[in-house]
C-alpha cells in the first residue's frame, strides 16, 4: 500500500467541519468502481466554493444550539454552473416500535470533492439504557455490490451530550460481486458528536474514515487503492448576553492510486488532495436585526502524478480569504430578508494536461435571501445573487430546514 502517510493516530488532526452534517451515514467511505475513479468527475472554476459556501453555510441563527441527531428534513441548494447544482440534503426520521426498538430511515444527498451522490439507510435500533443503544443498519440496493452494513452504538445520548460511534462494513456481500476482488477489503470508520449547553458554549463535530483499502478489477486486471478522511466541527461560543462567536472547520486527506496490469501503462497514476476551510464570524443576537460578521479561508490542493504520462499529470493548487456579512431584515410576523456578502481574494495555479493556467483577483457576489418561517421549526429561503467582481447574475438557491 502506498497510503502510510496517514495513520489512525494523526485522524485527531483531520477534523473537518461545516454546517452541514452527515450525522448518521459516513460520508467517506468508497462509493464503488462505477461512481469514483481517481480524479473527481465534476468541475470546479474560479466561484466554485464562493458559491457553494452561500448556498450551503447558513447563517448562524439557522442553528441555535447546534442541534444534532434530531428527526429533520435539511436540504440546501443553488446553482453553481450553467448546468450543475450543488446539494447538501439529508433526510433523518426515527420512530419508535415499542420494547425498547426503533426503525431509523437516512437519506443523504451530499458530494465529496471526488464525486456526487445519494445515500439512504434502513436500521434497527435497541437500547440499552436511558442513554445508550446499540444499532446496525444498511442501504438497501439491488445490486449487492453497492451495499454497505454499519454496525454501532450510541454511547451518550441525552439533552447535552451526544455520541455515536458506527464500523462499516462498504460493500458486504463483496464474495456476490462480479467486478472486483479485494485485497485489502474495505472498512469505514465514524464517530459524531455534540457536547455543551444548548444555549450556552456548545461543540458539534464528526469524523469520517475510509480506511485503507485495494482491490483488483476482475475484467482489466487493474488495482485500485483508496484511504480517505473527511468530517465536520463547529461551536458556538457565548460571549454575552446577545454575543456569539461561531466558528467551523472543514477539512479532507485523501489517498489513491490507480496501478494498470500493463506496468508501463499511460492511466498509471498517484493521487493525493488535502482540503481545508475554516470561518470564524461574530453573531449579535440583536431582537430586531441579528447579524453577524466574519471571515472564511479555503485551501485546496490535488496532485496527480502519471509515471508513464507526465504531459496529463494534474496539479490544482487553490486559495480564498474571504469576508462574510449577514443580516436578518423581518418585514413581518414570519417573513424576512437575510442579504449576505461573500467577498475577497480568490487566487488559484493549476495544470490540467497540457493546459496551464493562474489567476490572481477579487471575487464576490451578494445573496439576496427571502425567508418565511412556517413555524419555530420550519424555514424555507430562496436565494437570488448577484456577482460584485462582475455585473452578472450570481445564481439562485434554496435552502429548507424543518425539524420534528
Amino acid at each position: 500500500m502506498v497510503f502510510g502517510r496517514i495513520t489512525l493516530a494523526a485522524i485527531g488532526g483531520l477534523l473537518i467541519a461545516g454546517d452541514a452534517a452527515a450525522q448518521f451515514l459516513n460520508r467517506a467511505v468508497w462509493l464503488g468502481v462505477d461512481e469514483e475513479g481517481v480524479r473527481r468527475d465534476f468541475s470546479q472554476g474560479n466561484e466554485y466554493f464562493l458559491d457553494r459556501m452561500s448556498y450551503v453555510h447558513v447563517a448562524p441563527w439557522w442553528d441555535r444550539g447546534l442541534v444534532r441527531f434530531a428527526n429533520e428534513v435539511d436540504y440546501r441548494l443553488g446553482s453553481v454552473a450553467s448546468r450543475e447544482f450543488t446539494i447538501e440534503g439529508n433526510i433523518d426520521h426515527r420512530f419508535e416500535l415499542g420494547d425498547g426498538v426503533a426503525f431509523r430511515y437516512h437519506v443523504l444527498q451530499s458530494e465529496t470533492r471526488d464525486t456526487r451522490f445519494v445515500r439512504n439507510a434502513v436500521g434497527l435500533e435497541y437500547e440499552t439504557s436511558a442513554s445508550t443503544a446499540v444499532f446496525a443498519q444498511g442501504t438497501p440496493f439491488g445490486d449487492k455490490s453497492l451495499i454497505d452494513v454499519s454496525l454501532g452504538a450510541w454511547l451518550m445520548r441525552d439533552q447535552d451530550r451526544q455520541l455515536r460511534v458506527m464500523l462499516t462494513l462498504v460493500d458486504a456481500p463483496s464474495e456476490k460481486s462480479t467486478l472486483v476482488e479485494y485485497e485489502t477489503a474495505p472498512y469505514g470508520l465514524h464517530v459524531a458528536g455534540a457536547f455543551g449547553e444548548h444555549d450556552s458554549h456548545r461543540v458539534a463535530f464528526e469524523l469520517g474514515a475510509q480506511l485503507p483499502m485495494e482491490l483488483r478489477r476482475l475484467d482489466s486486471g487493474d488495482r485500485f487503492e483508496l484511504e480517505r478522511y473527511i468530517g465536520t466541527l463547529s461551536t458556538h461560543l457565548r460571549l454575552g448576553e446577545r454575543d456569539w462567536l461561531v466558528a467551523s472547520l472543514e477539512s479532507e486527506r485523501t489517498d489513491k492510486s490507480l496501478r494498470p496490469q500493463a506496468a508501463m501503462a499511460s492511466t498509471l497514476e498517484l493521487f493525493d488532495r488535502t482540503f481545508h476551510q475554516a470561518s470564524v464570524e461574530y453573531w449579535r443576537d440583536a431582537a430586531e436585526v441579528p447579524w453577524s460578521i466574519g471571515f472564511a479561508h479555503t485551501y485546496h490542493s490535488e496532485h496527480g502524478v502519471r509515471p508513464n504520462d507526465p504531459a496529463n499529470d494534474l496539479r490544482t493548487m487553490r486559495r480564498e480569504w474571504l469576508l462574510v456579512a449577514r443580516a436578518r431584515l423581518p418585514l413581518g410576523e414570519k417573513f424576512s430578508l437575510e442579504p449576505q456578502l461573500f467577498a475577497g481574494n480568490v487566487r488559484q495555479a493549476f495544470r490540467d494536461g497540457n493546459v496551464d493556467g493562474r489567476s490572481d483577483g477579487f471575487e464576490g457576489k451578494i445573496s439576496w435571501n427571502a425567508r418565511w418561517d412556517f413555524s419555530p421549526n420550519a424555514t424555507l429561503a430562496i436565494l437570488v445573487s448577484t456577482q460584485i467582481d462582475e455585473l452578472a447574475f450570481g445564481g439562485g438557491g434554496a435552502q429548507f430546514i424543518a425539524r420534528f
